[in-house]
């Protein structure tokens, strides 16, 4: 047998899930400018690098081999994280964004109910008599 269980947060007159959506929608955005800030941070960073590429060790924490050069790939690897991180956030805020608008949650909660035949019965029985399965005695 297989049911469908619909379990409703929210409704008309409570807002909780509204609520809760405008704090979510409210952090995800500054998450977003903080991510955003981060890229023009490393954006400096890596204009300083290119200019004096002995200051890589103090504005990244790592080490260029000599011949010291600040490379394409090296600003394109410095650059995968923060943009990574701003997209995820804009991800979580689109999200968050669409939380706010349902105003109510709704989750299906599937039940399976198997039927067991009467060999099996019988089977369950004698082990659950012969001590051989124990449900929650001791």
């Amino acid at each position: 047998m297989h049911r469908v269980i619909w379990l409703k947060i929210g409704s008309r007159r409570v807002h909780l899930v509204k609520l809760a959506g405008a704090f979510l929608v409210l952090w995800a955005v500054l998450k977003v400018a903080e991510a955003a800030y981060l890229i023009f941070v490393t954006a400096q960073k890596s204009v300083f690098a290119q200019a004096r590429p002995d200051l890589v060790p103090q504005l990244f924490g790592w080490a260029i081999a000599a011949p010291y050069g600040f490379s394409n790939e090296d600003l394109l690897g410095v650059m995968l994280g923060p943009v990574a991180g701003f997209l995820f956030w804009l991800g979580v805020a689109v999200v968050a964004l669409m939380f706010y608008q349902s105003g109510r949650i709704i989750f299906p909660v599937e039940e399976y109910e198997e039927k067991v035949r009467e060999h099996h019965k019988r089977l369950i029985q004698r082990a659950v008599e012969a001590g051989k399965i124990k449900f929650g005695r001791k």
